[in-house]
């Protein structure tokens, strides 16, 4: 058993730092570091992530909490299909269905050209992608947390003792899963951070400032010139790295 989990162990960290033995690339890095366009992309990529991340807290709570707490018909199938499928949907479909979605040929589409509102094409094309692809991670592990308090029954003394759901929750559920509704942003994030074929699709990722992101211009830049999408992808992991290192001693 200790074999086969320290191969698994070593395959993940070789493919996890493998970019980190490119450091003679560091001046390149640096140069492009500096450039208006990564700091753009950047830009981009954290404000974005960082959006669907407090989306994520706002509409993930409550339904990680209608999903622990709410018994009722059919609602393993709604969580498989919220929480479970998202996760392994491909994002390259998520883009293109919003994309048919906004078409002005379709009802939702058409309403939003007669008010004037695009989506095709713009930021918050992006958040919309991110937001269907991060938030079931946030979730699937808050949903689990709440199960456990759920179970021992804390919750049922504090309201024997008087205490309305909404002060429950705040005296009681809260505190208890705190840590988890922040590992849970984390994660939402850092996935969001991540995603690149489903923006691609809906949103072109191509709009310097708008809707290109970091990892939409290492996708191009492998193209056409690796070097240069060597550096970027070292620029976001290490980003990454450090972010969610970070966000885990924190919750330590």
């Amino acid at each position: 058993m200790m074999i086969l989990a320290s191969s698994f162990t070593l395959y993940m960290l070789i493919s996890l730092f493998y970019l980190f033995t490119a450091l003679s690339e560091w001046p390149l890095i640096l140069r492009q570091l500096l450039s208006q366009r990564v700091i753009l992309a950047l830009w981009v990529s954290i404000v974005s992530s960082t959006i669907v991340a407090f989306i994520g807290v706002i509409l993930g709570v409550p339904t990680s909490w209608m999903l622990a707490y709410k018994d009722f018909k059919g609602k393993s199938i709604l969580e498989t299909l919220i929480v479970t499928i998202p996760h392994a949907y491909p994002p390259g479909v998520v883009g293109t269905a919003y994309l048919l979605m906004f078409t002005t040929s379709n009802p939702i589409g058409n309403l939003f050209d007669r008010t004037g509102i695009s989506i095709v094409n713009t930021f918050w094309a992006i958040v919309m992608v991110k937001v269907f692809i991060s938030t079931p991670f946030l979730v699937s592990l808050l949903s689990e947390k709440f199960r456990s308090i759920r179970e021992t029954n804390l919750e049922v003394i504090a309201r024997s003792l008087g205490a309305s759901d909404f002060q429950t929750f705040l005296t009681v559920t809260l505190p208890l899963s705190y840590k988890a509704i922040v590992a849970g942003t984390g994660r939402c994030w850092a996935r969001a951070m991540g995603e690149i074929a489903g923006t691609i699709v809906f949103s072109g990722a191509v709009i310097p400032g708008v809707t290109q992101t970091m990892p939409a211009i290492i996708v191009f830049e492998a193209q056409y010139n690796l070097p240069i999408a060597l550096a970027l992808a070292l620029i976001l992991s290490t980003f990454s790295i450090v972010i969610l290192v970070s966000f885990r001693v924190l919750m330590e």
